[in-house]
């Protein structure tokens, strides 16, 4: 389903990744590694948001050769999520709604699923950390999309929130979609179903 061919990112002199290949097919995925080892660059490359060499094909579709098409498969929630601070909640959602038409009623149950619906109205700079989390989760399940990338989405949300989030990946995997998930923090293998578990180790990719 994912395919990444002769990958190679630098920043300036410094080399990040450099492998020859990896490829993973649907299911719900686990990268490790410290701070610093490539996981948020890769899931960067993967979503089409930073230049590198190689080859990135989902489901045969090229990044590079066809990046609407690609990127409209993709859905990325970064560990730390930055907004506009004078929009709305609201806003931001019905940005994500017409971007990738969807339809109201998904929406609603998402913010009702993480409890936002009271301070959608809100600007997102009165947020707080654990509500700013929450929103990027709630846009980033907005929509139809083939592949889910959730970079360290566990961070500053509470464990109810945690255990919302986990029954709703273990849905959308069991409709067929696809996860890469990051986390410094334990996975809970009893609620969540986990294909394989990677790590970046010496800028490559490895099972764990």
């Amino acid at each position: 389903m994912l395919s990444l061919k002769q990958i190679d990112k630098k920043y300036g002199s410094h080399t990040v990744l450099s492998f020859d290949e990896w490829k993973i097919d649907s299911g719900i995925f686990w990268l490790k590694g410290g701070n610093g080892t490539g996981k948020t660059t890769l899931f960067r490359i993967i979503a089409g948001q930073t230049p590198f060499s190689g080859q990135v094909l989902l489901n045969s579709i090229d990044l590079k050769k066809d990046s609407i098409n690609f990127r409209s498969k993709i859905s990325y929630a970064e560990a730390e999520p930055q907004y506009p601070l004078f929009i709305t909640g609201h806003e931001l959602i019905n940005f994500y709604k017409d971007v990738r038409q969807a339809q109201q009623q998904g929406i609603d149950e998402l913010t009702s699923l993480f409890e936002m619906d009271t301070f959608l109205d809100q600007k997102i700079g009165g947020y707080s950390s654990g509500m700013l989390k929450k929103l990027s989760l709630i846009c980033a399940f907005i929509g139809d999309v083939e592949l889910y990338i959730l970079d360290e989405p566990l961070i500053t949300i509470d464990v109810e929130s945690a255990v919302k989030l986990y029954q709703l990946i273990s849905s959308k995997a069991k409709e067929g979609k696809s996860f890469l998930l990051s986390s410094h923090q334990e996975i809970n293998k009893e609620k969540l179903k986990i294909s394989q578990v990677f790590e970046i180790k010496n800028k490559a990719i490895n099972k764990c």
